[in-house]
């Protein structure tokens, strides 16, 4: 249509005033939008449907779910949207200056994997049209059909929560390809994209009677071009399954909230209109047959009076969307196999098809249990000790099993010491006996030395003892640390013992610091070869003391320096000394190495002295073996 000319062309400004008014600015703009679109103008027009449908395979028809079944599982539907008059004014006199647009939609999806989802919407409007406002001087133009709409491409990936469960979490978006037309109203002048998170679920399996679904979405849209505003997205919906998943009804709400921007509907003159909430309401039903074939309708209005938002809008499809099966329980595929008790016997030929048995050539007895094994008359359905006669108990874990003499909770039918208490072995000649570590024949309860093999003696701390058990070299009653190497000392109290290290129950105590050097720019930190006598007491304390099962090297500063740093040169150095007692032979799964920085001072860090005592090395007992 023609402009008028600039000394007659009505003037527009948004004011929030009495409804003729707002009539009034709704039609001018309008107008301008429909001028500036006959006149060429790249800048007038923009993409008016607000309705979005959820991805081929969705359970919703406007709130996208979190949910990807399947993998390389395609599904598809055409879909007709239908809104009736998403421009109208309510004025003096009121004209539908858009009073319908309907599209079809072609759209189709593809489940990889389980978690990922792409899919394609192609939307193509195949009615639209308006009312001519009458206004003098303006030439009125209808909007014309066919038209191609905006292709949008998506992908989405659920990151939480099973397939089918009761919560999901998914993070998805949509790339819009400016294949519409602005000037029709069926597309923006530039591409946009959209990104969203969705969280939905179901309750109720596919075969319940009855289920439950729901659905909510959040994200945002941005770009199109300087016609349209950016927008956040919302939406949310419920629905309810009947006979597994035949027939589900539901309701749902979606819509967009501009950020604070005018639709821009004319730039020769400038004319815009304010960028209003668009706010729909759909309920809907949708019906499934022949294992995927599915039909669906949804009516409902629109809760606002936005550019875009129509009083009423309907929605019908039919698509393809076969739902996944689950897989089948043990207790069914053997059923399904003919072979309830999954025994490996055929029902059919299986005299007890209820309870898993044997082979036998006796028909009567082929496929159950042996009646009575150990022939103690305990039957052996009950009894605890089937291979093995016994006697009758009330205690259903001794049923049928001999008795317990030493009642070390091993019968004497295994228990290899049946007189003398002990504990488990994986050797069956040591069942139910004492235990005995170094296997010298003395038990570990009596043994001086219970790692290392030695002859009886009636002196308790030296029994199972050898002479030298530590091998430090001072021998027999002279070493006043027998398990523990030391080198010799003229205090008789410290001869054969350690000088520097002390063993308690959850730490391997040093009495002399473990020092440090740097070599190079990279400040790299090595333990210092004046700590090497100290290291290797540590050592052979960890290896003499095989219950001893992981120890944690633990690195520690003062608070001179930032956080971020003394953490990395507490790290650097628990790993330097790690690695130093790897290299001398103990086993690198007994140890692992921490730095703590300065969470944990021993000292007052406002004095040298504490501040000393916070840069040490620990050797923390982490686990220990459990005695038996």
């Amino acid at each position: 249509m023609r402009m008028l000319p600039p000394a007659t062309r009505p003037r527009y400004r948004a004011q929030p005033m009495r409804p003729s008014s707002v009539a009034a600015v709704a039609s001018t703009a309008v107008l301008m939008t429909l001028a500036g679109a006959s006149r060429g103008q790249s800048t007038g027009g923009f993409s008016l449907d607000r309705f979005e449908p959820a991805p081929a395979g969705d359970a919703f028809f406007g709130v996208p779910s979190p949910a990807a079944p399947g993998h390389l599982a395609p599904r598809a539907y055409v879909m007709l949207d239908y809104a009736h008059r998403p421009i109208h004014t309510s004025g003096e006199t009121p004209v539908d200056l858009v009073s319908s647009q309907a599209f079809l939609r072609l759209d189709a999806s593809l489940a990889l994997w389980d978690r990922l989802l792409l899919s394609i919407d192609a939307p193509l409007a195949v009615a639209q049209g308006g009312d001519d406002p009458g206004f003098p001087g303006v030439e009125f133009t209808e909007l014309t059909a066919p038209e191609l709409g905006d292709l949008r491409f998506g992908a989405r990936l659920r990151v939480l929560g099973r397939d089918a469960g009761p919560f999901q979490l998914g993070i998805g978006g949509y790339l819009f390809a400016p294949t519409g037309s602005p000037a029709q109203y069926t597309g923006d002048a530039e591409a946009r994209g959209a990104v969203h998170a969705s969280l939905g679920g179901r309750v109720g399996s596919a075969s319940s009677s009855l289920g439950f679904l729901w659905s909510a979405s959040g994200g945002v849209e941005l770009g199109g071009g300087p016609n349209r505003p950016q927008l956040l997205t919302f939406g949310g919906a419920a629905g309810l399954l009947i006979a597994g998943d035949l027939l589900q009804l539901g309701a749902e709400a979606y819509g967009g909230a501009p950020l604070g921007e005018e639709l821009l509907l004319s730039s020769t003159p400038v004319q815009r209109d304010e960028a209003g909430v668009n706010a729909e309401l759909l309920f809907g039903a949708k019906l499934r047959v022949l294992d995927g074939l599915t039909f669906g309708a949804a009516v409902g209005p629109g809760l606002t009076n936005a550019i875009g938002t129509p009083p009423v809008r309907a929605v019908g499809m039919v698509g393809w969307t076969p739902l996944p099966k689950p897989a089948p329980d043990r207790a069914q595929a053997a059923a399904v196999a003919g072979d309830r008790d999954d025994d490996g016997i055929n029902d059919d030929i299986d005299a007890c098809p209820d309870v898993k048995g044997d082979p036998s050539p006796d028909r009567a007895k082929d496929g159950c249990p042996p009646a009575d094994r150990d022939g103690d008359t305990v039957l052996d359905i009950d009894d605890a000790c089937p291979s093995t006669p016994g006697a009758r108990s009330a205690d259903a874990t001794q049923n049928g099993c001999p008795e317990d003499s030493d009642d070390d909770g091993f019968h004497d039918g295994i228990d290899a010491c049946p007189s003398v208490r002990g504990g488990a072995s994986d050797d069956p000649k040591k069942i139910g006996c004492p235990g005995d570590t170094d296997g010298d024949g003395i038990a570990d309860a009596s043994d001086a030395c219970p790692t290392v093999k030695g002859p009886a003696n009636r002196d308790p701390k030296k029994n199972g003892c050898p002479d030298d058990p530590d091998g430090d070299g001072v021998r027999g009653a002279a070493d006043a640390c027998p398990n523990e190497r030391g080198p010799s000392d003229p205090d008789p109290r410290q001869n054969g013992c350690p000088r520097f290290v002390r063993v308690n129950a959850d730490e391997i105590k040093t009495s002399k610091p473990v020092q440090f050097v740097v070599y190079g720019k990279t400040r790299a930190e090595t333990v210092d070869p004046i700590s090497d006598e100290v290291l290797y007491e540590v050592r052979d304390t960890i290896q003499q003391n095989p219950d001893i099962e992981l120890v944690e090297v633990q690195g520690h500063t003062d608070d001179n320096g930032t956080e971020e740093y003394n953490l990395r040169l507490s790290q650097q150095r628990a790993d330097a000394v790690l690695s130093w007692l790897v290299a001398a032979g103990v086993p690198r799964e007994k140890l692992v190495a921490k730095g703590y920085g300065f969470e944990q001072p021993v000292g007052d860090n406002r004095v040298k002295t504490g501040r000393q005592k916070n840069r040490r090395v620990q050797f923390v007992i982490v686990k220990r073996k459990e005695k038996p």
